[in-house]
């Protein structure tokens, strides 16, 4: 037998799940390094922000934490998080306080 590292010996020919194309790796790998990547998205976001985009950023401004927001606009917690992600992108912020101020900020500029 052929001296082999034993992560040559290990690896083997897979085909990704995602994507269908063979692949070498370790036993326990099902998706090839192309898939593996961050998918970019197709489709920019819309800049305007959605009148229940609205609801949750005044929820925000208030303090409400995500279940709170859930609860009182009827939808589930993880809802709530991607309406925040969608905000922080449209709006170019990372968290809930700079959101906040510019919430604050832009209605001030807007009256």
């Amino acid at each position: 037998m052929p001296n082999l590292s034993k992560l040559q010996f290990n690896s083997i020919a897979k085909d990704c799940i995602r994507c269908g194309s063979e692949f070498r790796a370790v036993p326990a790998a099902r998706v090839c390094p192309d898939c593996r990547k961050p998918r970019v998205a197709t489709r920019p976001l819309s800049q305007r922000i959605t009148p229940r985009e609205k609801e949750v950023i005044d929820l925000i401004c208030k303090g409400k934490l995500n279940k709170e927001i859930a609860f009182q606009l009827d939808l589930t917690a993880s809802t709530v998080k991607v309406y925040l992600h969608r905000i922080f992108a449209k709006v170019g912020v990372s968290n809930r306080t700079e959101l906040a101020v510019w919430a604050v900020t832009s209605t001030e500029n807007a009256a």
